[in-house]
């Protein structure tokens, strides 16, 4: 009976020692498995004075393959796009930056984080690396950077695919807006349970996090709430996108959003299918984050929309 007890006060001891500890040698094992699915590695690129970390296809670039730039929103990383990359990991030469002030990029409070520096940052990164176009797809803040590009940007961008992108207002408040209102900011957290209804209004379905991973999440995102602090000031300086100037794009552009998104209502949608000849699709079960929640109907629907892109050209 004792030895029972010992071993179980033992067991409690490590957990507790260990904690979350356990939950990022998962992370990061998840991660590493992950980019070898997707064929990619990390290296980093000097682009106007900025060390930027990206995820980028393996081995010499096949010029043959075109570029695909993916890009993450406010308080994420080049991670969350790992599923969706592992799809197209045979047809294009894939990079994936984390933005100044997010990921392995790191922060400094010399830089500028507004929507256009964000742009002009990418548009440099694809020309350095020896490509005249990318075709993009963006994410929340990142989907907004891929609006601005095909629109100032344009001779860069060959299509621009947008995820739940931030940058117009919608008709019907988000639990973000209405949080906002009250003075409270869903990212400025300093627990671990905010974190957790953080993910909770990003996500509405899948992947499963493990709790003890979710903790480590939560950890390096409080560790870094100063600095976002200054990220987000200069995101919201920028503006909503000019409808005017969004309306003379003539780049190709598919809007996909989730039905269910707690970050940006859904109802946002209308202001850009008014102001753009776009494609559009509503994921009606999905949150903010399709890419991650529902890799391969993402994949399937953007593969429809450029396969109908290379048919019009031909034809």
């Amino acid at each position: 009976m004792w030895i029972l007890l010992a071993f179980i006060i033992l067991l409690g001891f490590v957990y507790w020692y260990t904690y979350p500890r356990l939950g990022e040698v998962l992370l990061v094992a998840y991660q590493k498995r992950a980019m070898q699915q997707a064929r990619l590695v990390r290296r980093r690129y000097s682009i106007n004075g900025i060390s930027l970390s990206v995820l980028e296809t393996e081995g010499t670039r096949d010029k043959r393959k075109p570029l695909l730039m993916m890009v993450h929103g406010f308080a994420g990383d080049n991670n969350i796009w790992l599923s969706l990359a592992a799809l197209f990991k045979d047809e294009y030469h894939i990079v994936i930056p984390d933005l100044p002030g997010h990921g392995h990029t790191g922060f400094s409070p010399e830089w500028h984080y507004k929507v256009s520096d964000h742009g002009k940052l990418l548009t440099a990164l694809v020309w350095r690396m020896g490509y005249q176009k990318a075709t993009l797809i963006g994410n929340s803040m990142g989907g907004y950077v891929a609006a601005w590009m095909a629109k100032h940007q344009a001779s860069a961008v060959a299509s621009s695919i947008l995820l739940c992108p931030a940058g117009m207002p919608s008709k019907t408040k988000s639990r973000l807006d209405i949080m906002l209102d009250k003075g409270q900011n869903p990212f400025f957290i300093t627990r671990r349970r905010g974190y957790h209804r953080l993910l909770s209004m990003a996500m509405a379905s899948g992947p499963y996090i493990p709790g003890i991973v979710k903790d480590v999440l939560a950890d390096q995102h409080i560790a870094r709430v100063s600095e976002y602090q200054q990220v987000f000031d200069d995101f919201v300086s920028s503006g909503y996108i000019d409808e005017k100037e969004l309306a003379s794009t003539t780049t190709p552009v598919l809007v996909i959003w989730g039905g269910r998104d707690g970050l940006l209502d859904v109802t946002a949608l209308d202001n850009w299918v008014h102001c753009l000849n776009c494609d559009w699709e509503i994921f009606h079960d999905v949150g903010h984050m399709p890419m991650a929640e529902a890799p391969g109907r993402t994949y399937q629907r953007i593969q429809h929309f450029l396969n109908a892109k290379k048919q019009r050209q031909a034809a």
